[in-house]
């Protein structure tokens, strides 16, 4: 058995530490990133937690252990439990007070949400049976992940209540998706799985506020329909009934979600690229970015447009189709208001390049190969400064290494505007992680997923972009450890 030695530089943890500081955790075998996090109450870090295989009790059973520590890195406690060497840890999340961790047992074909309390305490277990047609399609989707961490991301925080999860479902021969919420304060289970009048369904959860959780859903005819209607979809946090379905195609243009914030008071935005309201989706261009303010109903309070080289034009070379020159196309994963009243939107950029796999793949199967003759490669991050107005007064890229998504076929013809929302709810390939926001809401850190190829050091990084006093800072940290596996 290994130890595991990290430079902690909070966050991993909180990106507002001023120096990096040691720790070692003992008896480590197997340890993965997506396990472990801070521990905070509001944006204060109150502590942190790590989850790995500590050891190996027989062929078939390991045990595991969650360590618990303050915010001074003393530990607090070790929970230890002996299972299937078959469970994987997909994700883990937290919500100010709580943590879940999501196990996956692929022998016996069973998803199991583990919620524990900050103190280590294991509060309550939800169960979930997959079906062979679930855990087949599953593995084609949410499980096939390719990026070097295997980050799964499908659970979100609900501040102090629970969890949202988003999963991809099949329900007879249809293929939708399952929004699950898991009590965290008290025991509570629901799920929301759309299945009526379309044979396909995307949802993209976007956010919860005010007690509405909120998702886009993309709605298809046929599994070979190439216009997909779009909808915005509020449920109760509740009970997971449905409040409201609203369309986002609009007559003068349609509108696709992709984020929400609150902002300016605790107004509720949306997030999204538009297109001519003849446009297909799948195929055309999008005319530019906008945001719309919504009530807890749907209903939109105002819409603001702007387009691709009127907004960012001034401080970027990017063309009418949204293209940014060597970023690619921007996928907008927060928005973030501070206390000087200025506006800024995260983004990660991505663009469509040539798979080699793709290609021999179709020239060795005579045009019937299932991987895309094009791959999708995930490029730097960016951050736009808005007025209040959301008028655009800035830009900036800040590069990263890039990574490659091998597409399925078909892809060749979708628009980086669908594509952008399967990189997320699919395949997991952004390297953005979370923005954490100071109480005061002066300042406000991005942090992301690197992986640097250099001579002195290969492997992961953990990487922050802070804005504090009107200017920003960069700052990165190696995550690669000593353990034996590490995944």
């Amino acid at each position: 058995m290994q130890n595991l030695r990290l430079g902690l530089l909070a966050i991993f943890f909180s990106c507002f530490a001023a120096s990096a500081q040691k720790m070692t955790i003992e008896n480590v075998q197997k340890f993965t990133t997506r396990s472990s996090g801070a521990i905070k109450e509001a944006s204060d870090v109150k502590g942190y937690y790590f989850f790995y295989v500590s050891d190996k009790i027989d062929r078939k059973t390991n045990e595991y252990t969650l360590a618990i520590y303050d915010e001074n890195f003393a530990k607090l406690k070790d929970i230890k439990f002996n299972d299937s060497k078959d469970v994987t840890v997909l994700e883990s999340s937290f919500n100010g007070k709580d943590l879940i961790f999501l196990f996956y047992n692929r022998k016996e074909r069973t998803f199991t949400y583990q919620v524990y309390g900050a103190d280590g305490k294991n509060k309550y277990e939800y169960n979930h049976e997959l079906s062979k047609r679930d855990k087949n399609y599953l593995e084609s989707t949410y499980l096939n992940m390719n990026d070097e961490e295997q980050t799964f991301k499908g659970i979100y925080p609900v501040d102090g209540e629970g969890f949202i999860s988003n999963i991809p479902s099949r329900e007879d021969k249809d293929y939708t998706f399952q929004i699950s919420y898991f009590g965290s304060d008290k025991r509570k289970e629901w799920s929301y799985i759309p299945t009526e009048g379309f044979k396909k369904f995307l949802g993209d959860y976007l956010g919860t506020v005010n007690g509405v959780v909120y998702l886009q859903v993309q709605k298809y005819k046929s599994l070979f329909d190439q216009n997909p209607d779009s909808y915005l979809v509020g449920l109760s946090l509740e009970n997971g009934k449905q409040l409201f379905e609203k369309p986002t195609d609009l007559p003068k243009n349609k509108f696709y979600p992709a984020s929400l914030s609150v902002a300016n008071g605790g107004k509720v935005y949306l997030y999204g690229e538009y297109f001519n309201a003849n446009d297909n989706v799948m195929k055309d261009k999008s005319l530019g970015f906008g945001f719309w303010e919504i009530d807890n109903t749907g209903t939109i309070k105002s819409e603001k447009y702007i387009g691709w080289e009127q907004g960012l034009g001034k401080y970027m070379n990017v063309s009418a189709k949204g293209k940014i020159e060597d970023f690619g196309f921007m996928f907008i994963h927060n928005i973030v208001q501070t206390a000087d009243g200025n506006m800024f939107a995260i983004a990660e950029g991505y663009k469509k390049v040539a798979s080699a796999l793709g290609i021999a793949s179709t020239l060795l199967s005579g045009g019937r190969g299932g991987a895309s003759i094009l791959k999708l490669k995930v490029t730097d991050m960016l951050i736009i400064n808005f007025d209040k107005d959301f008028n655009v007064k800035g830009a900036k890229v800040y590069p990263k290494n890039s990574n490659g998504i091998e597409l399925p076929s078909g892809f060749e013809a979708a628009s980086v505007v669908l594509i952008g929302k399967y990189v997320k709810y699919y395949f997991g390939g952004f390297d953005y992680n979370y923005t954490q926001v100071t109480k005061d809401n002066s300042s406000f850190s991005v942090c992301y997923s690197d992986y640097v190829r250099g001579k002195d050091y290969k492997g992961g990084t953990f990487n922050s972009i802070t804005y504090n006093n009107g200017k920003f800072t960069t700052d990165k940290i190696n995550t690669k450890s000593d353990a034996s596996v590490s995944e």
